[in-house]
């Protein structure tokens, strides 16, 4: 009996290592790979799916690269989402596979619509990485846009992203946060805007000139829908209150003389203190940051304190008065992109109990003002302008 009892426990570890393995496993070969996704609304109300698909033999480097795109796309359209979804397989040889999908492109006008119908079929593929990019491409067709190559990309899908970082803004903007500002009582959501300059087939070769360039931001109310655009010398700013940017570049107008002076602020900050005040809602928004001067096209000598001194009043009381514009500009909309209404939820939790259900009209009509404090901490390594002789240089 003892050998019995000695090979059972060998048998039943045989079996269970020939249950392990992944029996309905899909080789990634086998598979059709998405790096980006676009949807629209086509002039017959019907939906518009667009893929984008890696072609991996093209993906190399070196001399062994292969020519030509390295990628391809495939559309569809049908009655709702999941219907266009449906009719892209059809034109595929493989499975596909989202997980590299780096990006969600949204035309205008599905955008202007609204984005239920998206929002509810990707929420609900298991899929889809909520983590992945979302944009807004202003003007043109999604279908035209994924069709785009870019010369320092393999896909063009990735340069939206990277164009993003590069331009000082943190790459922030996902699926996730899309869906807690859209479901979110203190906040309504916003998109960075992509728009397409060109098409493949214009001017020159497809390997230069780049057809595509970041706009501005996208505004949404709490129905989805597209709302209004802010260009990006505004959305800047926007991001700087909201803490997702990294760098701005801010000219700075001088009293008594003909140029400006180009100052590169970071390490930015922000501060919002809200009050209430009767039936309206106050709030004191301060912006901080160090400067450094790129350029100087006054007659001032930057290595003199006192001019120091007036470009850094100035500097902070024009940014100041352009921020509190944009806010003037935002708040018809009743949509809350700055952060507001979590400022007021955290510090009045009990009185944020009255307000929510009606925060579009509160921020609508809140009294807000902006504090700029930005500190120059760097003039380069002269004062005053190279084109300027002695004489004319404002000590």
């Amino acid at each position: 009996m003892k050998p019995i009892h000695f090979m059972i426990p060998i048998l039943l570890l045989l079996l269970m290592l020939l249950m392990t393995g992944c029996w309905d496993r899909k080789e990634l070969n086998d598979q059709a790979i998405i790096t980006a996704w676009g949807f629209d609304l086509n002039e017959d109300k019907m939906f518009t799916g667009t893929a984008q698909f890696a072609i991996p033999s093209k993906l190399g480097v070196g001399e062994g690269k292969s020519q030509g795109k390295a990628f391809f796309t495939v559309s569809g359209n049908g009655e709702n989402m999941y219907d266009a979804s449906k009719n892209m397989r059809l034109k595929l040889s493989r499975p596909w596979f989202e997980g590299h999908s780096g990006i969600v492109l949204i035309g205008e006008t599905l955008a202007k619509h609204g984005l239920a119908n998206i929002l509810d079929e990707l929420g609900r593929d298991p899929t889809v990485r909520l983590r992945r990019d979302i944009m807004l491409l202003k003007g043109g067709s999604v279908q035209d846009f994924l069709e785009l190559t870019y010369p320092l990309e393999s896909l063009s899908a990735d340069a939206i992203v990277k164009m993003h970082e590069t331009a000082g803004l943190k790459a922030n903007h996902t699926l996730r946060n899309f869906y807690m500002a859209a479901e979110s009582e203190e906040s309504s959501p916003f998109l960075p805007v992509i728009e397409m300059t060109g098409s493949s087939s214009e001017g020159s070769s497809e390997l230069t000139d780049p057809k595509m360039k970041l706009w501005g931001f996208a505004i949404f109310n709490k129905d989805s829908r597209l709302a209004g655009y802010l260009p990006m010398n505004k959305g800047y700013f926007q991001q700087w209150i909201k803490e997702q940017l990294k760098s701005i570049i801010i000219t700075v107008d001088i009293p008594g003389e003909k140029g400006n002076v180009v100052v590169e602020a970071n390490h930015l900050k922000r501060k919002i203190v809200a009050s209430p005040q009767g039936t309206k809602v106050h709030f004191l928004v301060t912006l901080s940051g160090k400067g450094k001067i790129r350029e100087n096209n006054t007659r001032l000598d930057l290595a003199v304190s006192k001019n120091i001194a007036l470009v850094q009043n100035e500097l902070n009381t024009q940014a100041g008065t352009y921020v509190h514009q944009i806010i003037q500009e935002v708040q018809p909309l009743g949509t809350d992109i700055f952060g507001f209404g979590e400022a007021f939820h955290r510090q009045h939790p009990y009185t944020w109990k009255t307000l929510k259900k009606e925060w579009p009209e509160k921020f609508a009509k809140a009294e807000v003002s902006v504090s700029l404090n930005l500190q120059i901490q760097e003039t380069g390594l002269v004062g005053a302008p190279y084109i300027l002789k002695k004489r004319e240089v404002k000590k």
